[in-house]
This record gives structure tokens, C-alpha cells and sequence, in this order.
């Protein structure tokens, strides 16, 4: 939920102080006025940002057959115009009645956009319950002021506002915008497009899934408090915006709650959603089904980010090695007397100073991590299965071109038949959860000069582990074939891993950190901004 999508405007990047991001407020405001012009040549809205129902019959329409409690308020409240009377608050108080979550278990969160830092407040309803929280989010993530003039008169829009509650006949998250219209109403957009752009990823996901860009302590760019010490919060939150009255009253004190405790929501809502997703296995064969649940082992739906806390030289070690490595080791009975195999987090000497702390490095999303994780917990493949795919590219446990364009090449080899006789001699009362197995085997396959090689060990205790896939000497091998080069037993990768971990030191995690922020910042709509980054 951290990134806020500002219409016609780039990420801003480089040095970037208060001074820049109420520049790029400034411009956010433009944008936002030219929703309501009619001159063409202003700048336009993001997709379908500014768009809205005309009328009450096209709002029911839209929300026809939809079970959730956003859809059941809107029947009761949308008017005759397609609009919705009041603000922010008036939506929060009905939709938590629909959900019977009342007003005093309501909670807000606040991060800072990817946009000139605007603070995008995120509410919850019955929110110390986190699986009952995690049915309905309210994000409140757009600025209101006097146009461009960006000294006075900021503050957080009350009747922008991004919604999503799950609907448990269907099995998936429900989505709804809301935009001020001239008569002061709020306009209505049901299942808008433009939320996809963060919430479906680079790989375009149909569907909306919960996201938080920092999931773990010390959550940089959240406010942390009560608790915790904020990081990178405070430090670039506008005190314009912060003394709006709209936005005091969306972080009141008995309503801000700490990132601390967004977190196992958020989960919740992967969790609920992953449950819905892995169930596909269940339903007749069908490619598409076998291959989206597959995609996430190879190809990274979604990113998180994670930070050393304050300076103090700890940092998660997801940051360097993927952590389903060790979750399938141990479930295949494989696992060494490695230290990487026990430990969340590494320790470096501390830095120099706060401000130079190892910030907001990219790692594998966690909803890209439980489906994984889902289907080896549920038998559709073995441990060393998905071990293998993680050992191939293992220096690189997120953002691997070489994993992603082995599963996109065999994916379309699938799409065109390749495996379309197997698929014919399963029993007539096959599910999704057969077809897995052999998509796998197809895509598990590297093309050489000589045709397509399989990247299967002689036996189950032993990988294909390239490591650095991008060697120039590395691909020379691979296209000549020489698979056997890179196989090697469990407990040598295991080795292996021991020494690359042991030998991360600040300088070349910061380097590992350049790369793969680069990388997010072109392929993911929720990147945060980075004001140390050069990516020129």
C-alpha cells in the first residue's frame, strides 16, 4: 500500500530535499485540476485516475455481483448522480458498520509516497485483529492546496481516496477510487484500472493484492511510533502538510499506530489472498492456472525493501541470500551446519553515522514468497524442486533475468504446445495441481547451440548452481551446453553460500544495493524514492 500514484509525473530521483518534493506537490496539484479540465493538451490523469460513474444505475452495474462491504455501503449510499456525500470519514464509519468494526477499533498508518513524499495515510477497522483487519484498507494518499503556490494552504485531500475490501465468495480483493467533483460530492470508480499498476506488478497481475514496500523493523519511510523510532520519516515529511488540519485529524493520537503493527495485517492479506490463489490448483488442468501459480518461483511479481536499523550494522538477510533456500532445505532433510540457515538478520560494523545506514535495499516480495512456499506446504511439487530453482541464479535472489526469461521462454513454449501430449494422457479427473509438475519439467530446460538442455542434476541431493548468470564466460558455457559444469552437491552449494554470506561487508552490499534499486526503480511502480541514487 506505500506507493501513491501521481498523474502525469515521473519518480523524482537524485538529491531530493523538502524543497524538491514541494516542487513535485506542486506539480501533483496541476495534474490533479486538469482531472476536471476539458482541454486536451493539460496534463491527463493516470489511466483511468480520474474517471467516474455518471449515475446510481451505473455504479449498481459495475458493483453487480460483488460481495464485499465497500459494495454493500455503495448501494445503500451512492446517489441518484453516481456520487457519494461527505468524506473520508463518513466512508470509514459505514463501511466499518458493514464489517461491525466500530469506531474505536479503527487505526491509521502513515507512509511517505514515492512522490514528493506526500504522506499517504492507510486506515484500518478492527485493526488488533489483524485477520478481520485485513478484509477492508481505506489509503487517503493525494494533497489538496492552492495550486502551484506550495507555501501555504497544503494539506491532505479528504475525499481522494483508494479502496479495497475482500470479497469471500469470490475469493479476491474488491477495488473502488473516489475523486472530488465540482458540486463537492465524491465521484465513484468501480475496480479502477490505475491501482493495478502498483497493486498487479510489472507482470500484470489481474488482481489486487495488499502491499507494504517495507515490511520489516525498522520500516524506513513509516511512521514507526509508538514503539519504535521512525526512520526516514520525520526527517522528510513536509510540516506544511503535517499541520494541516485534514491531515491532524487522520493521525490523531488515540487513531496513528505504528508500522509495527501494519505489518501482521498486511500479512493477514497476503495470506488471504495466497489461500485464494493456491486453491486454483484444485480446479480442472488449465496452463494459464498452472502457470501463474509457477511464475512467482522464477519471476518477481512483487518487491520489498528492507533497511539496516538506524545505523547499528543489522540488516535482514534476505538482503543477500534468498531465505526459501534454507525453508526447503530443511524440508528436504538437507540442511548443514551453516550459520545463513538459522539467522533472519547479518551484522555489520556500524555506520559512520545514522544518515549513512544501508537503506531501502530491494528483496523478494512476500506475496511472491508464500506462493512458493505454498506449494511446496501443499505437495504440488518436492522441496528440492523449488530448491533447484532458487540455486540456479542464488547470488541473485531477486531481480533475476536469467530465472525470469527461463521461465517467460518456457512458458511460451508451453503456450504452443510443448507439452500439450502429456497434458492429454492425464486421467479425466486431473486437477491443476498434475499439470505443475510437468510445466515445471518443461520449463526447466536452458536453450544451447545444440537444442534445448535440461537443467536436471544426476540425482536428488545434487543442483545446478550458476551463481553469477550474467559472466560472459558463464553464458558461453551455458549456450555450449556444458550443464555438468555448474552441478554440484547440496552441501557444497551449501558451503558455498557460507563463504559469499560471510564476506558481505558494508561496501558490497551497498554496491548489491545500487543495482537492484536501479532495477526496481524501472520495473516497479512501488520503489520508494532514493536520495542518495544515481542511476544514470
Amino acid at each position: 500500500m506505500a506507493a501513491v500514484h501521481g498523474p502525469g509525473i515521473a519518480r523524482l530521483q537524485g538529491s531530493v530535499g523538502l524543497v524538491d518534493a514541494r516542487l513535485g506537490i506542486a506539480l501533483i496539484l496541476m495534474s490533479q485540476v486538469a482531472c476536471l479540465a476539458d482541454d486536451p493538451t493539460e496534463p491527463q490523469c493516470l489511466l483511468d485516475q480520474c474517471e467516474s460513474a455518471h449515475s446510481r444505475e451505473e455504479v449498481l452495474d459495475a458493483i453487480d455481483g460483488h460481495g464485499d462491504a465497500v459494495a454493500a455501503y455503495l448501494r445503500d449510499a451512492v446517489t441518484e448522480q453516481g456520487t457519494l456525500i461527505g468524506d473520508y470519514r463518513d466512508v470509514l464509519d459505514a463501511v466499518g458498520g458493514q464489517l461491525g468494526c466500530p469506531a474505536d477499533t479503527e487505526t491509521s498508518f502513515v507512509v511517505l509516497s514515492n512522490i514528493g513524499y506526500i504522506p499517504k495515510t492507510v486506515f484500518t477497522r478492527c485493526a488488533a485483529d489483524p485477520q478481520l483487519a485485513s478484509r477492508f484498507f481505506m489509503a487517503v494518499p493525494a494533497v489538496k492546496g492552492a495550486g502551484a503556490d506550495t507555501d501555504t494552504d497544503l494539506d491532505v485531500d479528504p475525499q481522494v481516496l483508494h479502496l479495497s475490501a475482500w470479497d469471500e465468495a469470490a475469493g479476491t480483493y474488491r477495488i473502488y477510487s473516489t475523486r472530488p467533483t465540482e458540486s463537492g460530492e465524491m465521484g465513484v470508480n468501480v475496480s479502477p484500472s490505475f491501482c493495478l499498476g502498483c497493486h498487479g506488478g510489472p507482470h500484470q497481475l489481474p488482481y489486487w493484492q495488499p502491499l507494504m514496500n517495507e515490511m520489516t523493523n525498522p520500516w524506513s519511510g513509516w511512521n514507526a511510533e509508538p514503539g519504535f523510532r521512525s526512520q526516514l520519516f520525520e526527517e522528510f515529511l513536509d510540516p506544511g502538510i503535517a499541520e494541516g488540519p485534514v491531515y491532524q485529524d487522520l493521525t490523531a493520537a488515540d487513531l496513528l499506530d505504528s508500522a509495527s503493527n501494519f505489518e501482521p495485517i498486511i500479512r493477514a492479506g497476503i495470506e488471504r489472498l495466497n489461500g485464494a490463489r493456491v486453491l486454483e490448483r484444485q480446479h480442472a488442468p488449465d496452463l494459464d492456472r498452472a502457470l501463474a501459480l509457477l511464475e512467482p518461483m522464477y519471476c518477481d511479481e512483487t518487491v520489498n525493501f528492507v533497511s539496516e536499523m538506524h545505523g547499528g550494522g543489522q540488516i535482514r538477510a534476505s538482503s543477500v541470500i534468498d531465505p526459501t533456500i534454507a525453508s526447503h532445505l530443511r524440508a528436504a532433510g538437507l540442511d548443514g551446519d551453516w550459520s545463513w540457515l538459522s539467522g533472519d538478520d547479518l551484522r555489520l560494523p556500524s555506520a559512520p553515522s545514522e544518515w549513512e545506514a544501508l537503506t531501502l535495499i530491494p528483496v523478494r516480495g512476500e506475496s511472491t514468497l508464500a506462493v512458493e512456499l505454498s506449494l511446496v506446504a501443499r505437495a504440488v511439487l518436492d522441496p528440492v524442486q523449488a530448491l533447484r530453482v532458487r540455486a540456479l541464479d542464488w547470488t541473485r535472489p531477486v531481480l533475476s533475468d536469467f530465472r525470469c526469461q527461463l521461465f517467460q521462454t518456457g512458458a511460451e513454449r508451453i503456450r504452443s504446445g510443448a507439452i500439450d501430449d502429456q497434458v492429454a494422457a492425464l486421467p479425466d479427473d486431473a486437477t491443476t495441481a498434475e499439470l505443475i509438475p510437468l510445466a515445471y519439467d518443461e520449463i526447466m530446460k536452458v536453450a544451447t547451440d545444440d537444442g534445448l538442455v535440461p537443467l536436471a542434476p544426476t540425482s536428488s541431493d545434487r543442483v545446478i548452481a550458476i551463481a553469477d548468470a550474467v559472466d560472459p564466460d558463464v553464458g558461453s558455457r551455458l549456450r555450449a551446453g556444458d550443464i555438468s559444469a555448474f552441478e554440484m552437491p547440496v552441501a557444497q552449494l551449501g558451503d558455498r553460500i557460507q563463504a559469499y554470506v560471510a564476506g558481505v561487508d558494508r561496501d558490497s552490499l551497498r554496491a548489491i544495493r545500487q543495482v537492484r534499486a536501479c532495477m526496481a526503480l524501472q520495473q516497479y511502480a512501488i520503489t520508494p524514492i532514493y536520495a542518495d541514487l544515481d542511476c544514470d
